[in-house]
């Protein structure tokens, strides 16, 4: 157990470092979205939005306000990442499900912001879920994860934001973890 949350801190430590070093490098959301894809694997840009699973929208805009729908873990190679996150569940597959989960939101908020991160004015809140039983002691870090990503993509001035952590015993089609954005355009 000490072990398992030993490696989750090192992860978020790490990410958060690359934080600091990607924003230093690279002054365009366009160019640090990039680097954030490459590193997870997707090789042909921004993925195509995975379909919906009702009769609701991926995103909204009404006056400048986007509201997105919750958006899971969508893999390079176009599967869902499912599944009760444990104690035993290996803290990389978390976090990656996690970070998977930031593209799918960003890809959906720059949809509803006419195809361009750069007429979004700020986030304003972000949801964080992630399927735990109740004892699991780590979606804390999860969420940080979370927030260190979006805003390294996004960069501090737009992408800092509120934000709320929801750890649920189920997610719609048994999804491990979700992230929900709001957000005002330009």
């Amino acid at each position: 157990m000490m072990k398992k949350l030993i490696s989750i801190a090192l992860i978020v430590f790490i990410s958060s470092c690359a934080k600091q070093e990607v924003m230093e490098t690279e002054d365009t959301i366009g160019a640090r979205l990039e680097i954030e894809l490459t590193r997870l694997g997707f090789k042909d840009g921004m993925p195509e939005l995975p379909p919906v699973f009702g009769p609701y929208l991926p995103f909204l805009t009404v006056d400048k306000e986007i509201y997105i729908t919750a958006s899971a873990a969508f893999t390079p190679e176009g599967t869902w990442i499912t599944g009760l996150v444990t104690n035993e569940t290996d803290p990389k597959h978390v976090l990656y499900a996690a970070e998977l989960s930031v593209i799918q939101a960003i890809n959906r908020v720059r949809l509803a912001a006419g195809g361009d991160l750069n007429n979004v004015a700020k986030l304003h809140h972000v949801n964080v879920m992630t399927t735990a039983p109740n004892d699991y002691p780590h979606t804390e870090m999860i969420a940080q994860a979370t927030s260190d990503m979006i805003i390294r993509i996004l960069g501090t001035e737009i992408g800092q934001h509120s934000r709320g952590i929801i750890r649920s015993t189920s997610l719609p089609i048994n999804m491990t973890h979700e992230t929900e954005i709001r957000a005002a355009l330009k």
